[in-house]
Formats: structure tokens, C-alpha cells, sequence
């Protein structure tokens, strides 16, 4: 009876995968139907009737497939900050407590959501142009959403059993790769009667506590509504201690916005808010999530280490060349995949070892490399962009040209570090190799320009207006495949790695960003963001300062937490008062991407530094990557200050777009 929760947990990592692969294969046919209406439109001006409405019910469903999966491999976003300070026993109970908490996240997801499509077939709902009935794909996203916690129960029981054993069960993919939940051999051995036991008694705990909450509903709302402050003041600390104990941002952001809403509009019309912005937000036109599975077939077709070997053949023969090639690599491996932390490892597999081969100090390989990596948030196209993007209504093609003068300028300011290293002490870097030949840079030119070709499609065709964000997000996935398939690099183990990325990425984005609706909903209703902003235009400062002071505080998060946490944490609260002060929110979009990407490189929290530290050893000590890195946290904090001090360094080419 031991191992009957185990088979089934296997049993059901194994079903979600071949629903996320069905779903993941819907998403690359929508990119190739898409690009092909891209094209009939500018060469025939013949383009497919009524396809955004097409793209926006089947992408529903494609994205909804992958919500099982994500469950199965624990695919959540958490912060591990007091990992390493709690006792182990009281790790797995906390992880217990967040399994719980996030499946009846689930649970009101699948139910709020079915609801909405009960309505919609009450009314035949039809789409406007192709008079598409709309009530069995919002059905079939809420059958995904009621699988989803059906399989997040059976994660739920499992993480009973390895806190009754006394260690916390397997985190599962987080800003990384999906771990292996499914293999029984690592499970402890504990009677499943005792596990399902303790399991329902936790959740008729769960379920009593939730009656006491109703019951308490009056005081609580009267509260609500005559301390407004107070009471937001009170959800956010109860958010920051909930996230510090590893419960998963979507659960706890998701269901703390459900509680400030319920305390102003009750239960029933807060639950309908959280299905309505569900909805709305995964028939949204603008799939994204394509952007994500254009860098993971980039990666597979070898176009990142193409651009890192035409860097190196341009850049070696100087002093530095190495780093500087590094840096130069970093920028095109993130603009193919939008990720510092992917950019970093990726990178730095590569790099650290060539450079300490050939005598490079271990703080100029080390600093090369980690702030190399935030050029693959900040150079377009930036999946941190479409986050905020996202989350605060704005344009994600404005955002993505808006970043390509920062991004250029950080590309050149790295590379002006490098060489006032080199030159302050030579022992960092050995003498100038020979200048590569014609012949050579030919070469690198040529095996780079499919990897060349692709990024100008994606940024010029949204510069010019030829394409909208999600059609050039198509395009980029699309032409990524063909390349890959044309490369030979298509087989059943990479097609198998790239939907494991675009599930597990599609998986946490889209349940965090539920959780944020609703989250910033509950802010909206309880005025926070309004009485922030009044609060501080009644301190009369200067709008400069009070910014300075939200960089500060966003340097220091940024320090130590995922940028991708702080992001989703704090737009619902900041981006109004940023904004409040007369800043164009594009200019903020790019600004606070910065300093969080300036953070992940800031001794002695940074998580690049980390990332590096594991990839280099255990005999390089952390001070060596301090060391090494601050010339280029200077080099971030000179780019910081001149882009706040002239927004028109990143607002100057967004203006310029042809609309």
C-alpha cells in the first residue's frame, strides 16, 4: 500500500505530458498559421479572415493543456530565501501548506471558470467576426483547470509523505529545468492509508478554518472598508511572510487578492472577477508565450553558440577579447532566448572554462559573464518585457524598441568595464591573439546568419508596423523550427526538451498572472495604489527622489529574489505611483527591468553570482566573483542613472514607430 501514490503520481506526470505535448503543438501550429496570414496579407494583401479570433479560443485551450502538466512537475515560483534556515521537518510542512494552498487555487480557477462558460452557453456566445460558438473551448480550459487539480491533490498527498518522513519533497521546475517528481525510488517509505489520513485531515482543518473566515466575513469587511490602508498594508505583509515561507507566488497572490475583494464586493462577485479576468486574459489575441518557444528552438538549432563564435572571431584579437566576446555573445544568446538566468548558465558552461584556459583571471571571466546575462532580459525580444507589458496594459512592441537603446548602451558600457580592467591590471587578461582573417569573420558570418536574420525579422517587422507583436512572435517561432529542422536538430529528444520548456514557462506564467489579476484587482478596489499616490504628491518631493528611492528598494529585492517575483510583487502597486508622478509607463517598464537586472548582479545577494558559483566550483570563493563584478555594477548603476536623468534615451525610438 506503500507505493500506490507513487505509480499514480508517475502515472500522472506521464498523462499531463502528452496533454502539455498536444497543447505545445497547437501553440507551434498557430505560429505557422499565423506567419502564413503575415504573408498573404503583404504580398496579397489576402489575409485569413477573422484568424485573431481563431488564434485567441484555440490558444486558450493550447495554454490550458499545459496547466496539468505544471501541476505534475511542481512547476511553481517560489523564493527559498530561509530554505537553508528551517529545519528540514518544517521546510516539508511549509511545502505542504503551499501544495494545499495552490490547489485550491486550482480548485476556484476551474470552478469560477466553468461557471463563465455555463453563462456563455446559456446565451450562445459567438465570437464577433467568424461567429465562433465561445462555450466549449472556455468549457474544455476549465475541464484542463479541474484536471489540474485533481493531479495537484495527488502532489498534495505527496507532499504529506515526505513531511511525515521529515524532509521536503522535490521542488519541481523553478526559473530551471522539471525535476524527475515522478520517480518513485526517491520517495520514503510511508504507508499511503497514514499519508491519505493526514491529508484529509489537513484539509478538513483547511475546510474549517475556511467557515471560520465566512463566519468572521462582517467584521473583517467592516475593517476593510473603514481602514482601507490598514487593511492593504496588512495583505501585503501577510503576502511578503507567505512568500518567504516558499509558498508559490501564484497561490498566494491569487487567493490574498480573492480575500481584499471579498472584504469590499463578497464572496460570489469576487469569485466571478476571478474567473472573468481569467478569461479574458487567456482568449487575449496577444500570445506571447510564442516568444518563449522561439529561444528554446534557437537554442536547440545552435544559433546561440553561432552568435558567440561570431563575437569571438570580431572581439578575440583585442586585449580582453574573450570577455569582450563574451559580452557580445551574451547580448545575442538573450535576445534569442529573453532569460539573464538561461543566458548565464548557458553562457557561462561555455566561457568560464575557455577563458580560464587561456589565463584570464577568474573575477574578469566571472563579472563578464554574470553581467553579460542581463543583457538576456534586456535586449529584445525581453520575456520580462512581455511580463510587464502584460500586467499593465501597455504595448509590448513599444517596450521592446523602447529597450533597444539601453540594451545597446549596456552592451557598450561592459565592454568600456572590460577594457578599464584590462588595462588597470594586466594580469587579468593574457597578451592579443592574431586578428581573425577575412576568410574567418566570413565564416562566423555566415554560420550566424540564419541566428542574424531571424532577431532583424522580429524587431524590424514590429518597428515598421508590419507585424504585430504576436505575429512576429510567431514568426519567430516558426523560423526557428524551419532552421532547426533544416539543421538537423529536430529529433524526438529536442522536440521532447523544447515542449518541456514552453509547458513548464506557459505553466507558472500564466497561473502567476492569474494571481496577479486577481491580486491587483484587490489593490484597485481597496484604493492602495490611489492613496499611495496622493500620499506622496502631499509629501511635496521631488518626483526624482521618491524614484531614487523605489530603485533603491528595487536594487535590494532585486539582490536577492528572482527579478521575475519582485515584477509580479510590485507592479500592482508601484507602477501607479510611478506613474502618478507624470512618468510614461513604456520608460518605467524599461527602468524597472533594469535595476532588478542590476540587482541579480549586486554582491553579496546576487543570484547570477550563485548560478556562477556553481558552475565554476567549489574552490573559487564568492569574493573572487564580487570582485569581478563590481566594474560592471558600476558600469549598470552609470547606465541607471543617465537613463532616468534623460528618458529620452528610451522613449526617442518608441516615438518613431510607424503605427
Amino acid at each position: 500500500m506503500s507505493n500506490f501514490l507513487d505509480a499514480l503520481d508517475a502515472r500522472a506526470v506521464a498523462i499531463t505530458q502528452r496533454i502539455a505535448f498536444a497543447g505545445v503543438l497547437t501553440m507551434l501550429v498557430v505560429a505557422f498559421v499565423t506567419t502564413t496570414d503575415v504573408l498573404l496579407r503583404w504580398l496579397f494583401s489576402a489575409p485569413i479572415d477573422g484568424l485573431n479570433e481563431i488564434v485567441g479560443m484555440g490558444m486558450a485551450v493550447a495554454v490550458a493543456a499545459t496547466f496539468p502538466a505544471g501541476a505534475a512537475q511542481r512547476v511553481n515560483l517560489t523564493i527559498d530565501v530561509l530554505n537553508d534556515r528551517v529545519s528540514p521537518r518544517r521546510l516539508a510542512w511549509l511545502k505542504v501548506a503551499g501544495a494545499l494552498l495552490l490547489l485550491v487555487f486550482y480548485a476556484f480557477l476551474a470552478w469560477r471558470i466553468g461557471i463563465y462558460a455555463m453563462k456563455l452557453q446559456a446565451r450562445a456566445a459567438e465570437t464577433v467576426y467568424v461567429q465562433l460558438p465561445m462555450a466549449p473551448f472556455i468549457w474544455t480550459v476549465s475541464m484542463f483547470l479541474g484536471i489540474s487539480a485533481l493531479v495537484q491533490t495527488v502532489a498534495f498527498l505527496v507532499a504529506v509523505k515526505y513531511a511525515l518522513a521529515g524532509v521536503p519533497s522535490p521542488s519541481g521546475w523553478s526559473i530551471g529545468q522539471a525535476d524527475d517528481v515522478g520517480a518513485p525510488s526517491r520517495r520514503p517509505d510511508i504507508d499511503d492509508r497514514r499519508v491519505q489520513a493526514v491529508g484529509f485531515g489537513i484539509v478538513v482543518a483547511a475546510a474549517l478554518a475556511l467557515a471560520a473566515f465566512d463566519a468572521a466575513l462582517g467584521p473583517i469587511a467592516r475593517f476593510a472598508q473603514s481602514q482601507p490602508l490598514a487593511f492593504s498594508a496588512l495583505i501585503i505583509v501577510v503576502l511578503w511572510i507567505l512568500l518567504l515561507l516558499s509558498v508559490p507566488l501564484a497561490a498566494v497572490m491569487g487567493l490574498l487578492g480573492l480575500i481584499g475583494t471579498v472584504a469590499y464586493i463578497t464572496l460570489d462577485p469576487a469569485l466571478t472577477v476571478l474567473g472573468n479576468e481569467s478569461v479574458q486574459f487567456l482568449t487575449n489575441s496577444q500570445v506571447a508565450v510564442l516568444f518563449l518557444m522561439m529561444g528554446s528552438f534557437a537554442v536547440v538549432a545552435g544559433m546561440s553558440s553561432d552568435i558567440y563564435h561570431l563575437a569571438h572571431t570580431l572581439l578575440a584579437h583585442r586585449r580582453g577579447g574573450l570577455a569582450l566576446a563574451t559580452i557580445g555573445g551574451c547580448g545575442g544568446f538573450g535576445a534569442l532566448t529573453g532569460s539573464s538566468l538561461a543566458t548565464v548558465a548557458t553562457i557561462g558552461r561555455v566561457a568560464l572554462p575557455e577563458m580560464s584556459a587561456r589565463g584570464y583571471s577568474t573575477g574578469l571571466a566571472a563579472g563578464s559573464v554574470a553581467a553579460g546575462g542581463t543583457l538576456g532580459a534586456l535586449v529584445p525580444p525581453s520575456i520580462p518585457l512581455v511580463f510587464f507589458a502584460l500586467l499593465t496594459e501597455q504595448s509590448i512592441g513599444q517596450l521592446f524598441v523602447a529597450a533597444v537603446v539601453p540594451a545597446a548602451m549596456a552592451i557598450l558600457f561592459y565592454l568600456v568595464a572590460v577594457a578599464v580592467v584590462v588595462r588597470l591590471v594586466p594580469t587579468a587578461a593574457p597578451a592579443t591573439q592574431d586578428r581573425a582573417s577575412p576568410r574567418e569573420i566570413l565564416h562566423a558570418v555566415k554560420k550566424a546568419w540564419a541566428a542574424l536574420l531571424l532577431l532583424a525579422i522580429v524587431v524590424v517587422s514590429i518597428y515598421t508596423g508590419i507585424c504585430t507583436e504576436t505575429e512576429a512572435a510567431a514568426i519567430g517561432a516558426g523560423g526557428a523550427f524551419i532552421f532547426a529542422l533544416l539543421r538537423g536538430r529536430i529529433t524526438r529528444a529536442t522536440l521532447l526538451q523544447v515542449m518541456g520548456e514552453t509547458t513548464a514557462t506557459t505553466a507558472l506564467i500564466y497561473l502567476i498572472i492569474f494571481g496577479v489579476l486577481m491580486f491587483s484587482f484587490s489593490m484597485g478596489v481597496t484604493g492602495l495604489p490611489k492613496r499611495l499616490t496622493d500620499f506622496v504628491e502631499h509629501l511635496n518631493l521631488a518626483p526624482l527622489l521618491v524614484l531614487a528611492v523605489l530603485l533603491i528598494v528595487y536594487l535590494l529585492l532585486g539582490s536577492f529574489m528572482d527579478s521575475h517575483t519582485v515584477m509580479f510583487v510590485t507592479i500592482p502597486i508601484v507602477t501607479p505611483i510611478v506613474t502618478g508622478m507624470g512618468y510614461d509607463p513604456v520608460w518605467w517598464g524599461v527602468v524597472n527591468l533594469i535595476v532588478l537586472e542590476t540587482g541579480l548582479v549586486t554582491p553579496p545577494f546576487g543570484i547570477h553570482l550563485f548560478v556562477l558559483k556553481s558552475i565554476a566550483g567549489t574552490n573559487v570563493p564568492l569574493g573572487v566573483l564580487y570582485r569581478g563584478v563590481l566594474p560592471f555594477v558600476v558600469a549598470d548603476l552609470v547606465k541607471l542613472i543617465l537613463i532616468v536623468l534623460f528618458p529620452a534615451l528610451a522613449l526617442w525610438l518608441p516615438a518613431t514607430m510607424i503605427r
